[in-house]
């Protein structure tokens, strides 16, 4: 299965953590994630906090590694087309199954959309830039 979002750039800083997951829960490679009753699980419209999960974890596992702080750069697909006037707005998520980035009129702000030449291609919803803005871990 394919990642939901993928990783474009990684600063200096950027750094990733353990954190408790409840055993059944199954997160893919490249979920968003956010807490639920201080446990990590997928991240969805009405989040307010996330983190991203490079590796995902398996049914069982109890620790998931998810990134720390904001040092980073994701890319994921839009509910929408891309538009220059999208450029370093805040923004958030949207479905449950497939995450996508909510370019159109986010429940929770938790993103901020790319302002770089290639943050986003006018006409297509493919590769959309954006950095957390409200990390689970500072």
């Amino acid at each position: 299965m394919a990642k939901d979002f993928k990783i474009k750039q990684q600063g200096v800083g950027y750094k990733t953590r353990q954190a408790e997951i409840a055993s059944a829960t199954v997160i893919e490679p490249g979920d968003l994630v956010t807490l639920t009753s201080n446990l990590i699980v997928k991240a969805g419209a009405a989040s307010t906090t996330l983190a991203y999960a490079p590796n995902g974890s398996a049914d069982g596992e109890t620790t998931i590694e998810v990134t720390e702080g904001t040092d980073f750069t994701l890319t994921g697909t839009g509910d929408a087309v891309w538009s220059e006037d999208y450029r370093g707005t805040a923004a958030g998520i949207s479905g449950t199954t497939d995450l996508l980035v909510d370019v159109t009129g986010a429940t929770t702000n938790v993103i901020r959309l790319g302002v770089s030449e290639d943050a986003g291609t006018v006409g297509s919803t493919s590769d959309i830039e954006f950095k957390i803005i409200l990390p689970i871990f500072e």
